[in-house]
């Protein structure tokens, strides 16, 4: 056996670094990448701006208020001069009358003559007027048929006007379905708010219909005259 020491061999240890990304490096990316970012945004923005510069613009003129107001006066103020010629009215009554007439007329697409005859026709501009049958003001509306239709309170004058108009563009618009002409569906309309739609073409009414349709028509003619 041997007397000398054993010698054990150097062992030979191998680490493995990590190699890892500096820290201004991994900022440097992320800075690119929003620099990216940006461009992208900004070349999405200069294109925009080329649309818009591209489209053709108009510039519409807004009349002021006043402007318009004075327009709706005088228009209340000449519609009233022939409710007082055509009608006989007074000055004041026509221009209450004129005013709910017109905005009767803007809301429904009726025209102004045809409102103004239906209610010379039906009331002879009576504000508070009751028929038997229960048929209450200017337009001769009855609320038992028409309230909820109209959803306003019909024993005012002006209320009661715009519910008779919004009553007669209903029928208008139901007997245009079938008429052949707009005077036909208007005759129909005028005939339905007299007799009822179930009426309008019942023989046992034909004459009823054809003296209101001749009333309606007498008066409206008597402002065309006065125009």
């Amino acid at each position: 056996m041997p007397l000398t020491k054993s010698v054990r061999a150097p062992v030979t240890r191998t680490r493995h670094r990590i190699h890892r990304t500096p820290r201004t490096a991994d900022g440097a990316a992320r800075g690119g990448v929003l620099l990216a970012l940006v461009l992208c945004a900004s070349a999405l923005a200069a294109l925009a701006r080329g649309d818009a510069d591209s489209r053709h613009l108009t510039p519409v003129a807004i009349p002021p208020a006043s402007t318009v107001k004075a327009h709706w006066h005088e228009e209340r103020a000449a519609f009233a001069a022939k409710l007082v010629r055509g009608y006989r009215l007074r000055q004041e009554l026509a221009e209450e009358f004129a005013g709910w007439i017109l905005e009767a007329s803007a809301r429904h697409g009726l025209a102004a003559e045809l409102i103004a005859s239906l209610v010379v026709t039906e009331s002879s501009f009576r504000k508070h007027v009751r028929s038997a049958t229960g048929a209450t003001g200017p337009a001769q509306v009855r609320a038992d048929l028409w309230g909820a239709f109209c959803g306003g309170f019909l024993d005012d004058p002006e209320q009661n006007l715009y519910c008779g108009a919004q009553v007669l563009a209903h029928y208008r618009g139901i007997c245009g379905l079938e008429a052949a002409s707009h005077q036909e569906a208007e005759a129909c309309a005028l005939r339905s708010y007299n007799l009822g739609f179930g009426n309008r073409d019942n023989v046992y009414f034909l004459a009823a219909g054809d003296r209101y349709e001749a009333k309606i028509d007498r008066f409206r003619q008597l402002l065309a005259e006065v125009s």
